[in-house]
């Protein structure tokens, strides 16, 4: 099933909110915690940057695809006429959404925080010696 590029930005920018916003929501009980939730979120803003990056790559238009899909959505005939609900079928039958559904009606949609609440949660991803005891000391040694 081919995308359109208005379908491609629009979870984009979903994608970029909840996440951060659901981890700082929750307040850590102590200072391992806290410490686990500053690289879970540390991780989740480095996949906001990889996805703002491909916004901006889509809003930037290059190749004139986000103004087409734009102009398809409005249902300008030839004449001049509109017809939006023709449109509208033309464009789900000339991208095969209805075929697409029908042959993978049992896929299942991934919500992005699902991703999310599969980061680790209690293993971190900075490791610390045993002197540092969880970054809250500077280990000179090594």
């Amino acid at each position: 099933m081919s995308s359109t590029v208005l379908e491609v930005t629009r979870p984009a920018h979903e994608d970029v909110e909840r996440p951060i916003v659901r981890e700082l929501q929750r307040e850590p009980v102590n200072n391992l915690d806290r410490l686990f939730r500053s690289q879970r979120v540390r991780h989740i803003i480095h996949l906001i940057t990889s996805t703002t990056d491909v916004l901006i790559d889509e809003y930037e238009d290059k190749d004139n695809a986000r103004r087409d899909d734009i102009a398809a959505l409005g249902g300008q005939t030839a004449s001049g006429t509109i017809n939006l609900f023709s449109a509208f079928y033309d464009r789900i039958k000339e991208l095969g959404i209805r075929e697409y559904h029908r042959r993978h009606s049992t896929a299942r949609v991934v919500d992005v925080i699902e991703e999310y609440e599969e980061l680790p949660k209690e293993d971190p991803l900075t490791k610390f010696s045993g002197e540092e005891a969880f970054g809250q000391y500077l280990d000179m040694h090594e």
